[in-house]
């Protein structure tokens, strides 16, 4: 089971030209209370993103501390260029990733983190068990966008901010049958 935490405009715009078109601090330290949150200090999450995902990161801030950052990318060029590290691994695909990280015994939760076309697999994916969204009510200049959330999910949480005179909303929402 992994989930999927997002921050998406009023027309499900996500970025452009690799970064974030927003500058909410509360929802930076949204994402990582949700991704680093464990139970046992004997406890890390994983976070699965594109090769996009991570070199939008800023460089000071890779690899995401407290957390396995899996790189997914095909580009023999890129893996290369990954730092050894033993919070960073390289896998070609969702499948792949998931099925590494359900092999390391501490981990307490899995977290897709972008990019857009990683969301759209894990979107349908079977194991997908919950989605953050922070859903701004704003619209943005976007060039990548994620689909509109599956039919098999209910929300299940909602909680409003304002920021810098932007309006969002952290909605979490599982799958029909987790949420009952």
């Amino acid at each position: 089971m992994f989930s999927i935490i997002v921050a998406a405009d009023e027309n499900n715009g996500i970025g452009k030209n690799n970064t974030l078109p927003w500058n909410l601090k509360g929802d930076m330290k949204y994402f990582k209370t949700i991704t680093t949150k464990v139970f046992s200090d004997k406890e890390m999450n994983a976070v699965i993103m594109g090769r996009n995902t991570w070199e939008s990161i800023p460089e000071k801030y890779r690899p995401l501390p407290n957390r396995i950052n899996v790189v997914l990318s095909t580009q023999l060029g890129f893996i290369r260029q990954l730092p050894l590290n033993e919070n960073i691994i390289h896998s070609n695909g969702l499948n792949a990733a998931l099925k590494y990280i359900n092999s390391i015994h501490n981990i307490n939760e899995t977290f897709v983190i972008g990019g857009a076309s990683l969301y759209r697999e894990a979107l349908t994916h079977p194991d997908l068990q919950t989605v953050y969204l922070t859903r701004i009510h704003n619209k943005f200049d976007c060039d990548t966008y994620i689909p509109e959330l599956p039919n098999d999910l209910c929300l299940v949480s909602q909680d409003n901010h304002t920021e810098d005179g932007i309006d969002y909303t952290f909605e979490i929402y599982n799958k029909i049958g987790c949420c009952m």
